[in-house]
Parts: C-alpha cells; sequence; structure tokens
C-alpha cells in the first residue's frame, strides 16, 4: 500500500488516510486496519466494507478537500436486516487524516520511512495525535514514526509530550497491540493518542522437507511469514519443490538451526522424519526465544523424549511446556494438507491469543 501512497504523493495528490482506532462489539475489521483514498477516488485497503465503508469514504472526500482530519463514528447496528456481511452490530471509530507532500507535512518522510521497514522486516511504531487539549504546538494529525527506539520522521515536537509517547510506544510494541490511549501531561495537558504497532516481520522455520512441507509452505506464504525450509537431503530441498519459501536450506538440521537468528517472532516447525532427528533439533531451540515450537510425532515418541530431556538432560519443565507436541490444532486431520492447516492454525492461535484446543493438551 504505502509505494501507491508515495506515488500519489509524488505526483502532488491530498490523500485521506482512515485508520481504525477504536472497536466496540463484532466488527469486520480489527484495530490498526487501514483505507487510503484518493482525490479521484480509488480506494485502497478497506475498513469493513458495506454502508460503514461508504460513510467513511464521504467523509474522506470532505477530509480532502478541508485538510483537516475528522473521526468518523460507524454504527453497524443501524440496519440489522440488512444482507450486507458488513453489519455486525459493533462500532468502529475511524479516523481519517489528510495526508500530503508540501511543506510542513512529513507525510512524504514517514511513507518512505514505512516502506523502509516493510522491506526491513523490524517492529515500529505510528503514533497519531487525535485529540489535544492545551498542549503547546501540537494538533490532531501530528505524526511521528519510532523505530529502535528513535523518531525517525514526524512532526510533534513537544518534548514532554515525546516522552510520554516513547515510553507508551516501547510498551505497545512488547504487548504488539496497536491502541488508543490518553495520554496526560502535567496540569490539565492531554492527548488522545493512536498507538499503531507494526510488528516485526513473522518468519516460520520448517524443519523437515517432506510431503507435509509443501502444503504448509503454501499457507505460510498467505499468511505472509517469511519462510525457511531445511532439510538434509537436496533431492527434498531445493527450489524446484518449494518456489513460495524465501529460503531453502541444506546441511545438518540440528547444525544449521544453531546459526540461525530464532527472534520472539519466529516460529519453529519440527516435522523431520523421524524422532531421531527432531530431538537433535528441539536441543538446540528449547533455550530459544523462538514464539512457537511444534514437534510432530505421536505422544508416546514425545512422551519418551520428554523425559529423557528432564531426567537425563536436566530440562526444566517449563522449557518442556513451551513445545506444542504433538503438534496442531485438534481438528481431527488427516491427510497432509489438513496436518498442516491444523499446524499453521496453532501458529496463528499462539500468534493471536486464540482459544482452540491443541493436541498437545490431550
Amino acid at each position: 500500500m504505502y509505494h501507491q501512497v508515495k506515488q500519489f504523493l509524488g505526483e502532488g495528490e491530498t490523500l485521506a488516510v482512515a485508520t481504525i482506532v477504536s472497536t466496540l462489539g463484532s466488527t469486520p475489521r480489527e484495530v490498526a486496519a487501514k483505507m487510503v483514498v484518493t482525490t479521484s477516488g480509488e480506494i485502497l485497503g478497506t475498513v469493513g466494507g458495506g454502508c460503514g465503508e461508504a460513510e467513511v469514504v464521504r467523509e474522506s472526500v470532505q477530509v480532502i478537500r478541508s485538510r483537516k482530519p475528522s473521526m468518523v463514528k460507524v454504527e453497524l447496528m443501524d440496519d440489522i436486516e440488512s444482507d450486507s456481511p458488513a453489519v455486525c452490530g459493533g462500532i468502529l471509530n475511524v479516523f481519517v487524516d489528510p495526508w500530503w507532500n508540501e511543506a510542513g507535512s512529513s507525510c512524504s518522510q514517514i511513507t518512505d520511512e514505512l516502506i523502509q521497514i516493510g522491506s526491513d522486516g523490524v517492529a515500529a511504531v505510528m503514533v497519531t495525535i487525535l485529540k489535544a487539549e492545551n498542549i503547546e504546538g501540537v494538533a490532531p494529525g501530528n505524526k511521528c514514526l519510532i523505530r529502535e527506539n528513535a523518531i525517525r520522521a514526524g512532526e510533534i515536537r513537544n518534548e514532554r509530550l515525546l516522552q510520554a509517547v516513547m515510553k507508551e510506544a516501547e510498551n505497545r510494541l512488547k504487548r504488539e497491540e496497536s491502541k488508543q490511549l490518553t495520554l496526560s501531561l502535567a496540569g490539565d495537558c492531554r492527548a488522545e493518542v493512536f498507538f499503531e504497532v507494526i510488528p516485526a516481520i513473522r518468519k516460520v522455520v520448517i524443519v523437515g522437507a517432506g510431503h507435509l512441507a509443501i502444503p504448509l509452505v503454501k499457507f505460510a506464504r498467505v499468511l505472509g511469514f517469511h519462510i525457511t525450509v531445511l532439510d538434509d537431503r537436496v533431492v527434498y530441498a531445493n527450489r524446484g519443490r518449494f518456489p513460495e519459501a524465501d529460503e531453502v536450506l541444506t546441511g545438518d538440521m540440528a547444525a544449521t538451526l544453531r546459526e540461525l537468528d530464532i527472534t520472539p517472532q519466529t516460529y519453529i516447525v519440527l516435522i523431520t522424519r523421524g524422532h531421531q532427528f527432531d530431538e537433535p533439533c528441539l536441543r538446540e531451540i528449547i533455550h530459544s526465544q523462538a514464539k512457537y515450537i511444534g514437534m510432530i510425532g505421536s505422544k508416546r515418541r514425545i512422551k519418551a523424549c520428554f523425559i529423557r530431556f528432564r531426567d537425563e538432560e536436566g530440562i526444566p519443565e517449563e522449557l518442556l511446556k513451551r513445545v506444542y507436541a504433538p503438534i496442531g490444532l485438534d481438528i481431527g486431520a488427516e491427510s497432509p494438507e489438513e496436518i498442516a492447516l491444523s499446524i499453521i492454525s496453532e501458529m496463528i492461535k499462539v500468534w493471536r491469543g486464540g482459544k482452540a484446543q491443541s493436541l498437545t493438551a490431550r
């Protein structure tokens, strides 16, 4: 989206960038979902579709004309008899912000930074002032972009506000949660601020390039993961079998895992051809920061593995409990495609904090 925004701004257009800053009840899109409306009426992205989105588009036209931001309250319960899928019974609060490329606006610089962030795959927070009371030099629509604990772009200059913003941005990043908050400064100075978290790119490392890995790569690609496939057999781990993977690595699987950069955004799936390969790999990553570790296998073999790790190697029980094994959600999967679906669904459960039952819980 931001590559297109850059093009429009470069052509001198004023855009309306609509962002969901808060929701109540059931809504078709989540907080931080975006839509861009151009002067010609072209729309990029969506905030939910249906009549609610049409209301946001109408307000966007006014925002483009006035170059003044606006908050739109979209109630999705007015026409409960409507056949529109957008009627969910909830409420969206959408901040519609004018973006243009002229003196006094940081939009072009912020757009460049957002493009770079997407390319680098790193985390960042975009901060937007929704409302300001008694804070000198601060107005609705003012923004700043924070990456690696530094402000990379923006027009917020008030030092007290910036200190509060930086502190809360760090908290939002840890939670990976976009949210509208009220920041109270000294006296009666306060600001309504939207913190939009741009998480670091999520990576999945699929260890084992057998039949199950093929549909798993396809699902992971659709969901936007950076994908690494690893196996010690060139006949399996190759570009011909995995054209959609970002990396295909061959070599000793445990030794290769030892060399990978495993971050809190890394999801590791152990689906090798046998426990004699799974266990050395698990040994290499059990102490890592990985967000998710899943290992395929029968309950009997997994139990035996965990007993060895605990009793013979002294690996704490709390680390073993991190491992999702048997791997996947309990959906009665049988075919490779179904098992891959159960695995990717379990990864999403861990990512989003869902409640579906994992096979390991049985």
